[in-house]
């Protein structure tokens, strides 16, 4: 069955200024979002991304590491689901709780398609 990623995305540290008690109550729904793609079958993996990073280019014919410190449109988790088409995989991404706290996401089929 075709996998697709699920890619959640925040602008301006929006989860970090979140009240607690706000966080842990989209993390249950998570749980719960991640429970019923289990029942349905279609989740293959996901993690959440943390905050900082390297960024490596290629500059001047040598290669170059940079802090990452973006704060728009920062990766922040993915998904990765199984099904049977790019409109399925919407469907099951609708679901996602980052949407409800104002995250951007994003669905594009993984490999060769």
């Amino acid at each position: 069955m075709p996998q697709f990623v699920i890619l959640m995305t925040e602008n301006d540290d929006a989860w970090s200024k979140l009240p607690e008690a706000e966080q842990t109550r989209l993390i249950k729904l998570y749980f719960k979002w991640v429970g019923g793609l289990h029942k349905k079958k279609a989740f293959v993996g996901g993690d959440p991304i943390g905050g900082g990073g390297t960024v490596l280019r290629r500059a001047y014919g040598k290669i170059v590491a940079t802090p990452f410190s973006a704060k728009k449109d920062v990766l922040t988790g993915y998904f990765i689901v199984e099904a049977k088409n790019l409109s399925a995989a919407v469907k099951l991404a609708r679901g996602c709780p980052a949407l409800i706290h104002g995250e951007a996401v994003t669905v594009r089929p993984l490999g060769h398609m």
